[in-house]
């Protein structure tokens, strides 16, 4: 399976494949085209990053992340220590296994104890 590439990463290949095509513009056909080519290459930058733009808030909203995805990235990111994320994991599934008793839909945050 091919790598997934973010969108900073497709933005410089498109402006290193730009600048390319501008010098060979420039040296082969002359500066009326390469001013040409630059437009239209700033112009396609500028309609990707609106659609792009625009899938993301027209489309599904993000999905949320759940608790213990935001606990395991504080934790990850040094915000937490290790005793204050097994404190709070701890509290997250005592907070769903009540919610489960109290008959609350949990099927969004399954959680268990580890036994």
């Amino acid at each position: 399976m091919g790598r997934e590439y973010s969108l900073t990463e497709i933005f410089a290949v498109k402006f290193v494949l730009a600048d390319v095509v501008i010098i060979a513009a420039l040296l082969f056909a002359g500066p009326i085209y390469a001013v040409a080519i630059t437009a239209l290459l700033l112009a396609s930058v500028f309609l990707v990053w609106a659609l792009v733009r625009n899938v993301d808030s027209a489309g599904t909203e993000p999905a949320e992340v759940d608790p213990v995805t935001r606990l395991q990235d504080r934790y990850a990111a040094g915000e937490i220590t290790e005793t204050e994320f097994e404190q709070r994991l701890e509290a997250l599934i005592d907070a769903n296994e009540r919610a489960e008793r109290a008959g609350v839909d949990t099927r969004e945050l399954p959680l268990e104890r580890s036994k």
